[in-house]
């Protein structure tokens, strides 16, 4: 190994925070809300010596189906040592830059609980469609029923000055069954066609989606080591906010060629990763 891997390597064993991508990274499951998720090999293990070891650890996922509680307990379910606090959502991401940049501001959601949740919990108003002009922000996360009237409403809270927010633009995620469509990037796109604003992704692969919890956990994002199994979703965003970062070739990537940037480490799963932390931290 060269003086640039070798110094990779050590960004990514001496991270002060880990952030792990879920889907196709820690579990695999059949649908969206991670009923009935499966722990992939070295998931379990490798977060119990975090916790252990008093390595703080977040997960990041793109789904905004349900609150991050309801994710956090279908994870225990799976075996994943995980608090609520630990399930980081777009929702929950989008509290954070919604409260951080948008102070006062009210938000119409077109999304279910779990984009709602996490904006009831920071105390961010949320307008009923009737008064979407009132809205300062439209914010647009999962849900399977769309209705013409909420298009309009985001139509005329955009026209009346409202920020698109969206949680994820992902065109797909993985499953059991393979890949699925995703949903709130195709809603925010016909929001745009109509309005010609533009949606700010609070999600993966955005970068303020990261930023926002390096915030919540009080370090900067070069701090932390981001893990997935998608080269061009949180890998690449973890690249370019200066993460290190490692591809787990358990998912979307398996396959996938590294280019000599991104990732810093490549491992058939997470089982290396926690043989490489106990020797570099014991």
């Amino acid at each position: 190994m060269d003086t640039q891997s070798q110094h990779r390597l050590q960004n990514v064993l001496q991270a002060k925070a880990f952030v792990f991508d879920v889907d196709g990274t820690l579990t695999v499951s059949d649908g969206a809300d991670w009923r009935g998720a499966v722990a992939l090999p070295g998931a379990v293990d490798l977060l119990t010596w975090l916790r252990q070891s008093g390595l703080p650890y977040v997960l990041f996922t793109n789904g905004s189906t349900e609150p991050p509680a309801v994710y956090a307990e279908r994870l225990r379910a799976a075996g994943l040592p995980i608090d609520d606090w630990q399930m980081i959502t777009p929702g929950v991401t989008a509290a954070e830059i919604i409260a951080h940049e948008y102070p006062g501001r009210a938000v119409l959601v077109l999304g279910t609980d779990g984009v709602r949740a996490p904006l009831t919990e920071r105390r961010i108003p949320i307008v009923d469609p009737e008064d979407a002009e009132q809205a300062g922000v439209v914010l647009v996360g999962w849900d399977t029923v769309l209705t013409y009237e909420q298009i309009e409403a985001a139509a005329r809270a955009i026209w009346s000055g409202a920020d698109l927010l969206v949680t994820s633009l992902a065109p797909v995620f993985v499953t059991k069954r393979g890949p699925r469509p995703g949903w709130s990037g195709s809603v925010a796109a016909a929001i745009t066609w109509i309005t010609g604003k533009e949606a700010r992704v609070t999600g993966k692969p955005a970068l303020e989606g990261l930023r926002a919890i390096a915030r919540m956990l009080d370090l900067q994002p070069e701090d932390l080591t981001l893990v997935g199994d998608d080269l061009d979703l949180e890998l690449r965003m973890g690249h370019e906010a200066g993460s290190a970062t490692v591809l787990v070739r358990t998912g979307t990537s398996a396959d996938a060629a590294v280019t000599p940037d991104v990732p810093d480490l490549a491992i058939p799963q997470l089982t290396e990763l926690l043989t490489m932390l106990q020797q570099e931290r014991n």
